[in-house]
């Protein structure tokens, strides 16, 4: 839904928000360039410590500081900022974020906020090309998750992790429910917005790195790359377990009783309904965290379980009586091919969150 407010875009109701832990000089100049152009600024100091004291100083006298007195993480950071334009800041119409190390040119992020201004409904994302010129770092790390998100959200975006952002007003409360901490947010705020139905819209910006290696940026590439892929690395260590008890009981259960292909299915349906029982509950309470009665996902996870079982009966068969594929193989073969179909099951049938519009997606 386009912009029907005859009030025109204007700066001084534009509030942008920057995340920073111990940034250069490149803040300063920013922040005043910012500020020139009568933007409103808050500057949330991650924990940077006291050293930084002259960085903050030195930032233009109508630039909101917000201090965080340890670092909590970049999603932290911005959530505060949020929360701080939510109780003070009622003038404020479109919310943008940057990063500190000067990624972002203030002539992109204009273009940015002015189309986030056009449609309030949107989530605008500053999109960066990756070249030949990109630090390996991150090339490697954006296509990662590009392609991680587009299996978990079915949707494509070009640039899952740019810090150039801008929204309306009206979806600050929602940015504040989202979960994570760190880096994880990011990805977490277009993973909600894409299950929720809010439109999500790439504008091209200039791609700029300091330094062929990137090193301005505090991304720990182990440790924030396991809280980004939280969610399917969760998925991934519960469907393990639970296999590992489906395949154990399976084991057990054929060495007890008599082979054929009969015997094979009734010791598959027993090993898969322990495993399944067991995989409901690590999902529910620990993958995707809902928060629904029982009595609303155990149906749907049981007709799930009830397809995936028969789809597993039916695969596990062919592979022993037709084409002769040892039985221990043949299980291992069968529910790498169902991993996927359930994970994209529950993550987008069972546990998908509750509707807060129903607004075109992306």
């Amino acid at each position: 839904m386009k912009n029907t407010d005859h009030q025109p875009f204007t700066r001084d109701k534009s509030v942008v928000v920057i995340p920073a832990y111990k940034p250069s000089q490149t803040l300063i100049e920013l922040t005043h360039t910012l500020t020139a152009s009568k933007y409103l600024i808050i500057v949330v100091d991650d924990g940077s410590g006291s050293e930084y004291a002259g960085i903050w100083s030195s930032l233009p006298q109508e630039a909101i500081i917000i201090h965080h007195p340890r670092n909590l993480g970049k999603g932290a950071a911005l959530k505060t900022a949020f929360q701080f334009i939510l109780e003070c800041m009622p003038e404020a119409g479109c919310i943008i974020t940057m990063d500190a190390d000067g990624q972002h040119l203030p002539s992109d992020m204009e273009r940015v906020a002015f189309r986030a201004w056009t449609d309030p409904s949107t989530l605008v994302l500053g999109s960066r090309e990756f070249g030949q010129d990109t630090p390996l770092r991150s090339k490697v790390g954006n296509t990662i998750t590009k392609y991680v998100f587009s299996f978990i959200a079915k949707t494509k975006v070009q640039d899952t992790q740019t810090g150039l952002r801008a929204f309306d007003r009206s979806l600050l409360e929602y940015m504040l429910s989202i979960d994570g901490e760190r880096y994880e947010y990011e990805i977490n705020v277009l993973l909600h917005c894409r299950e929720n139905g809010i439109k999500i819209v790439e504008v091209p910006i200039t791609t700029v790195y300091l330094d062929r290696k990137n090193s301005c940026s505090h991304f720990n590439t182990l440790r924030d790359s396991v809280r980004i892929y939280g969610r399917i690395i969760k998925f991934a260590s519960s469907s393990l377990l639970s296999f590992l008890l489906d395949y154990f009981l399976f084991l057990l259960l054929t060495a007890v009783f008599p082979t054929g292909a009969l015997y094979i299915v009734i010791c598959n349906i027993v090993a898969r309904i322990g495993s399944a029982s067991l995989n409901y509950s690590l999902n529910r309470r620990l993958v995707f965290r809902d928060q629904r009665s029982v009595s609303k996902t155990l149906p749907q996870y049981i007709l799930l379980a009830a397809g995936i079982l028969a789809a597993n009966s039916v695969i596990l068969s062919f592979l022993v009586s037709v084409l002769s594929i040892p039985v221990t193989v043949s299980k291992l073969i069968t529910e790498f091919v169902l991993f996927i179909l359930s994970f994209i099951v529950q993550s987008r049938v069972i546990y998908r969150p509750l509707k807060i519009s129903r607004q075109d997606s992306y």
